[in-house]
């Protein structure tokens, strides 16, 4: 299928924003109606941005599966696929095509086209250069499909989510993110930090980045964001916009040397501080917290987790705990990874 701009497009669009009732928010441009608010975090439920992950999760599969061209629709969509006539099946078999072979080598956190994308998309912004405006023709084009077969089930397994886990967020947010803060010596950002609920969010189940503002993009389905790993990992994808000074800090005492082997050390201690402060907090109320890092088994998978996990317990509990210096910890855990390297 040749994309093109088109009036059709553009008023296939405009239906599926009516549909989905966008609104006004908060720091500029068009935003769906509010799902849930807490101090902190803004919670949205976006049907397009759904639907462009959708898409992209399932060339993945088909690309995996090596799915011929003509059955794109069938093996994506299985039984939902019943019912859409031939000329809808070729239309929708090229808009997975589209994704399958234009999009998947452009990573959904790492290439600033997809960010920005998904920052227009939830904004409502089509002010997109030529490649995102072939991205919006292919979303606008599956909207309608996704709305009919998909979206009622998305969209209630997301407000599900945060029906069961936004009350853990909301007890436990006001010690744990000043806590964060305070140990990174950095405040985050101005404004709520918008946690797009999703059903697909990469591999990983979670990623987050600030180009415009503050950005998360959280998979409900996930199976490590549900129960007490959820208020975690949400308080993780915070520590991003915190973790500036930590990764100054690590790169100034690394004096040019690699100290990473598989993953960057600040991450690696972002993962472990947000552990480190839920088990405290929990503990005050008698309650046993393992952290995530722990569930997951990073340090059995990575040897460099492994590791800066040792150094955290010898030099960043102290400094959490005010006893040591952050540059003096941050200096002693780079020499301990440097030795292990």
């Amino acid at each position: 299928m040749k994309y093109y701009l088109s009036i059709t497009i553009l008023l296939m669009l405009s239906v599926a924003s009516n549909t989905y009732a966008q609104k006004k928010p908060a720091g500029g441009g068009q935003k769906k109606a509010v799902v849930s608010e807490s101090k902190y975090f803004n919670f949205q439920s976006d049907p397009l941005l759904n639907a462009h992950l959708f898409l992209y999760n399932k060339a993945m599969t088909c690309k995996f599966k090596k799915t011929p061209n003509d059955s794109l629709v069938f093996v994506s969509f299985k039984d939902k696929a019943k019912g859409i006539n031939v000329r809808e099946l070729s239309v929708l078999n090229s808009v997975l095509a589209f994704y399958r072979d234009s999009l998947l080598s452009k990573d959904l956190l790492f290439d600033s086209i997809m960010r920005d994308f998904s920052d227009k998309l939830v904004s409502g912004n089509n002010a997109m250069i030529k490649y995102q405006v072939k991205m919006l023709e292919a979303v606008s084009t599956f909207a309608p499909y996704f709305t009919k077969l998909f979206w009622a089930e998305i969209e209630s397994a997301n407000k599900a989510w945060l029906k069961s886990n936004l009350p853990q967020i909301v007890s436990l947010e006001n010690q744990i993110v000043p806590e964060l803060e305070k140990i990174y010596q950095t405040k985050l950002p101005e404004g709520k930090i918008r946690v797009d609920l999703v059903d697909y969010a990469t591999w990983a189940g979670a990623y987050s980045f600030n180009d415009k503002f503050c950005h998360v993009v959280f998979s409900t389905s996930h199976r490590s964001n549900q129960g007490e790993l959820a208020p975690e990992v949400i308080f993780h994808e915070a520590s991003h916009f915190m973790v500036d000074k930590l990764s100054e800090m690590i790169a100034k005492e690394a004096k040019g040397k690699d100290i990473k082997t598989s993953i960057n050390l600040w991450h690696n201690m972002i993962f472990y501080t947000a552990g480190y402060v839920m088990e405290k907090e929990l503990a005050k109320a008698g309650k046993k917290f393992v952290p995530f890092y722990e569930q997951m088994k990073f340090a059995d998978k990575f040897s460099d987790f492994k590791y800066s996990v040792e150094a955290c317990k010898q030099f960043w509990d102290p400094y959490c705990e005010g006893k040591l210096g952050m540059e003096e910890a941050v200096k002693q855990i780079v020499s301990y990874m440097l030795q292990k390297k």
